[in-house]
């Protein structure tokens, strides 16, 4: 399978960086899924020992990367060319959620959110985007959410970062084109990870609400409500992904997973009829 950085280096495959690859994620997926689709992967996290199941296979070069850190982020990327001698992809996958009444969240956590989800990737860009000018080739994958485009109540804090991710994306395709690099935004829907644990955990340290306790189940039942029986898995998504990745010219879009249709069926909704919907579905 052709795939970006392939050009000029035959025999050498290609060389993916991808963030966030804890076991049960997203992108442990994606790790195993360029792996196997005969790929070198970096596969990061903030702790090596969040990444079992990638130990001991010569495909996987595993770092310890925290996203929020600009010396983390120099430190993986210097390994990465130093082990591995370039870096074809880059996916921006690593985030975190957070569920909250907008007028009652802290704003330390904003910034706790928007610093992983949109400044840990934009630090990833700027450290890898020398190496892929200098080359003129390569791919960037910003791993955003569907949540982005018809946000609902009680995750406005992650749907704004993934909103910010999206646009910057959207600029960064059209300035870095010319220096041959793609940049490509992912936007899943719901899609069956640890992302719910997660969230369900942060929820419970932070829900005393003075102006919202009436709505607490619905608070509550918004942590978790990509990871119903319905949702996507996230080998299912990992693979469509990566066959579009390692394309010669990757889209510039893809959503794909559960809820993927009806919000963005909302997206273009006049907004009476999205706010009269998130009304009754999550009953606020």
């Amino acid at each position: 399978m052709a795939a970006p950085g392939d050009e000029g280096e035959r025999g050498r495959p290609p060389v993916v960086l991808v963030t966030g690859c804890s076991e049960g994620g997203i992108g442990h997926a994606m790790a195993r899924a360029f792996a196997a689709a005969g790929c070198a992967v970096v596969a990061t996290a903030r702790s090596r020992s969040s990444m079992r199941g990638l130990e001991g296979d010569p495909r996987f070069l595993l770092l310890e990367l925290d996203v929020r850190s600009d010396e983390s982020v120099r430190a993986a990327m210097t390994d990465a060319l130093r082990e591995r001698g370039r870096v074809d992809v880059l996916v921006n996958n690593a985030g975190v959620h957070l569920v909250a009444p907008l007028a009652e969240v802290p704003i330390e956590s904003f910034h706790q959110v928007f610093d992983t989800n949109v400044y840990g990737a934009m630090r990833l860009i700027q450290a890898v985007i020398p190496h892929m000018i200098e080359r003129r080739k390569g791919t960037i994958v910003n791993v955003g959410s569907i949540a982005a485009l018809a946000p609902g109540p009680w995750a406005g804090v992650y749907s704004a970062s993934k909103a910010a991710l999206h646009a910057l994306s959207d600029s960064l395709r059209v300035e870095l084109r010319s220096f041959g690099v793609n940049v490509m935004t992912v936007a899943p829907g719901g899609t069956k990870s640890n992302l719910g644990n997660s969230s369900a955990a942060k929820y419970d340290q932070m829900h005393e609400w003075k102006y919202y306790k009436k709505y607490e189940a619905s608070l509550r039942a918004r942590t978790d409500v990509s990871q119903g029986p319905g949702s996507t898995p996230a080998e299912d998504l990992a693979k469509r992904v990566v066959a579009l990745v390692l394309k010669k010219n990757p889209p510039a879009w893809f959503a794909y997973g559960q809820f993927a249709s009806i919000l963005t069926m909302l997206y273009y909704a006049p907004l009476w009829f999205r706010d009269y919907f998130y009304r009754l579905v999550m009953k606020c």
